[in-house]
């Protein structure tokens, strides 16, 4: 039984979504430019040790070599992980809406054409506003990470914002680098990570074995296909069908995924201080810029159903500020020292009990 989604037809869709109104993505990327390949493995080579040395992390393995990508390879890379990350769930779903007959194959192709249509349109305009993203498997270990630069939303945003291309190049790599310094150097984290997600896909795959997401879901996809579709990919009835451990399970994958991208916006704010009044200008008008997270993180999070906005991210920061003023980087890196040492929702937003139950409370 193969699963609900039409990939092809997600991948032309997303595709077709990322090109138009381009903002510089028909330009071609020439040797000077500051987003050619050259440019940006030398903006990582500069940024990925200066990342290091402020955070006092040590990676065991060097960070993959940057690569430079256009939309439609973006939307390509994040399609892959959606379907490698919902397969399961996905074949299982297929097997509960198959129906007998001529009019069953009519509704799942139906259903698989929605699905296709909104996997594509979510990966397609994702694909017009991420900028860099360090990309790594929380389903096929075997994958390597990668480390990729979309060059027309570089040249895009750049522009915008109106800021020096090299010193823009060389902060987005700061943020990336860090991304990979943070996986290099703490061994659990993936494996963490992924058994979170692990653990949300085997519930969710059992409680549509038990019946539960048709319960939830069957009036909505006899009344209307697209609707389930939707919800599907909005994480709308991800939620609706998991149980209480599924739910915590969601709050700590939020948690510690916060934690990550809080950390490498400190981290990238702290080591490139010594760029000065340019690189304040620059963040005042890209943080003015940004809306909402439109990378892989948005991708998965309609899949597993998490509230993965910007607040969370920004949460994050104001955490990893707050740790830093109070017990420096090396108190910060205690989220490092294991599991058990990341903060929850709560401590994010009250970073003082946080650093009374692992920093301050070790030392009474």
């Amino acid at each position: 039984m193969d699963g609900l989604i039409d990939w092809r037809l997600a991948a032309r869709i997303a595709a077709a979504i990322g090109e138009p109104g381009a903002g510089g993505g028909g330009q071609p990327i020439v040797a000077a430019d500051p987003f050619s390949p050259a440019a940006i493995a030398a903006a990582c080579a500069e940024a990925g040790p200066r990342a290091a040395a402020y955070s006092g992390l040590e990676p065991d393995t060097a960070p993959p070599v940057p690569e430079v990508v256009d939309r439609a390879a973006w939307s390509a890379n994040a399609l892959a992980t959606l379907r490698d990350l919902g397969g399961d769930l996905e074949r299982r779903a297929a097997a509960r809406f198959e129906a007998p007959g001529p009019l069953g194959a009519v509704a799942r192709s139906v259903v698989g054409a929605a699905l296709a249509a909104e996997a594509g349109a979510v990966s397609g305009y994702a694909s017009r506003k991420v900028l860099g993203q360090y990309d790594v498997s929380l389903v096929a270990e075997e994958r390597a990470p990668r480390l990729l630069f979309v060059a027309p939303n570089l040249r895009a945003v750049q522009g915008e914002i109106g800021a020096d291309g090299p010193t823009f190049v060389h902060w987005v790599a700061l943020h990336e680098t860090t991304h990979a310094i943070q996986f290099g150097s703490v061994p659990w984290l993936r494996a963490h990570l992924a058994g979170l997600v692990s653990g949300l896909l085997d519930g969710a795959v059992d409680r549509v074995e038990s019946g539960a997401m048709r319960s939830a879901a069957g009036s909505v996809l006899r009344s209307d296909p697209r609707h389930i579709a939707s919800a599907l990919l909005k994480g709308e009835l991800a939620r609706a069908i998991a149980g209480p451990a599924q739910l915590a399970l969601l709050d700590r994958v939020q948690a510690t995924m916060a934690v990550i991208e809080g950390h490498a916006e400190h981290v990238m704010d702290a080591a490139a201080a010594e760029l000065g009044g340019a690189y304040a200008t620059m963040r005042d008008r890209l943080e003015a810029r940004r809306a909402s997270r439109s990378g892989i993180d948005a991708i998965v999070a309609r899949v597993l159903g998490l509230d993965l906005k910007l607040r969370q991210y920004r949460l994050g920061k104001a955490f990893c500020d707050t740790v830093v003023d109070v017990a420096g980087v090396d108190g910060l890196n205690r989220v490092w020292a294991s599991p058990e040492s990341l903060p929850d929702l709560a401590e994010l937003e009250q970073p003082r009990a946080w650093l009374d139950r692992i920093v301050l409370g070790s030392h009474a």
